[in-house]
């Protein structure tokens, strides 16, 4: 398994676990609530600083137990999948977003259009991941 391939495991698995964590805490919090909570700094700068300290340790991890992969640079392949994996998720931001100021113009909800064009970030990152590995998996590239 190459470098790319590792550290593309550890983007998406962070990005999925901190995507769960913070849906469920908006989703509890609109709970008792009882109506959609407006978005708050502070659940929003913690799971960000989550998602930091855990891809940065994964890759000092991946990095300390094979220093030789860590610096050895993108090969084409990988550069043709990288590319490739950016221009599929680049499509489902741009979708995500277009649909998230659709929602906005038709219910007129800032709040909701936070959270949507959020949640298409975090699709559209968690794509480009999980689609790098299984374009390094695969035989096409």
């Amino acid at each position: 398994m190459s470098f790319q391939e590792k550290s593309a495991w550890i983007m998406a698995l962070a990005l999925i676990a901190t995507s769960v964590m913070c849906t469920w805490s908006v989703y509890d919090a609109s709970m008792a609530e009882g109506g959609l909570v407006p978005p708050s700094f502070g659940i929003i700068s913690s799971y960000t600083l989550f998602l930091v300290v855990t891809v940065v340790t994964g890759q000092i991890v991946i990095s300390i137990r094979s220093p030789k992969q860590a610096s050895t640079p993108a090969d084409e392949r990988e550069i043709n999948i990288e590319r490739r994996a950016g221009y599929t998720s680049g499509w489902i931001m741009g979708v995500g977003v277009v649909i998230s100021l659709s929602h906005y113009l038709h219910w007129n909800d800032g709040d909701m259009l936070f959270y949507m064009v959020l949640g298409s970030m975090a699709v559209a990152a968690i794509v480009d991941y999980v689609y790098r590995i299984v374009l390094h998996r695969s035989a096409i590239f």
